[in-house]
């Protein structure tokens, strides 16, 4: 019988990956950036468009929650930025789970079954895998 588990990715953090994280998180900040000042054009065009205080005062509130989901983001991947200009070359980093096909036979021991199971990775290429790591969450 075979059962879907999950896995756990992990990246060895490298010059390489750390200037790709740096990149990546940036390009997200730029593009964050910009829909904010999107937001701003098209509130202003569309507060112009209609005068009507009810229909102002809810697109005001809608922008508001926007903008204010943006910056957030912003801001976290800003606390990111700087907890990867801590961290060492070495350090693994967590990317995420994938699920795995594993293969399940009676007599198996379903703790060793059930143990977590890491795929470690090292500039783009699998480095290690490990079995029986701590347990998934």
């Amino acid at each position: 019988m075979e059962i879907i588990k999950k896995v756990v990715v992990k990246q060895i953090l490298t010059e390489d990956s750390k200037t790709k994280l740096q990149e990546q998180f940036l390009s997200r900040q730029y593009k964050l950036n910009n829909e904010l000042k999107q937001l701003e054009f098209v509130l202003h065009k569309k507060l112009k468009e209609n005068t009507d205080a009810q229909y102002q005062k809810s697109l005001k509130e809608s922008f508001n929650k926007e903008v204010a989901r943006r910056k957030e983001r912003i801001r976290q991947l800003e606390l990111k930025l700087g907890q990867l200009e801590e961290l060492d070359l070495g350090a693994e980093l967590r990317e995420g789970t994938i699920q795995m096909i594993e293969q399940v036979q009676e007599g198996d021991n379903w703790d060793e079954v059930m143990k977590g199971t890491e795929i470690v990775i090292k500039d783009g290429v699998v480095h290690e895998l490990r079995s029986g790591g701590m347990e998934d969450e």
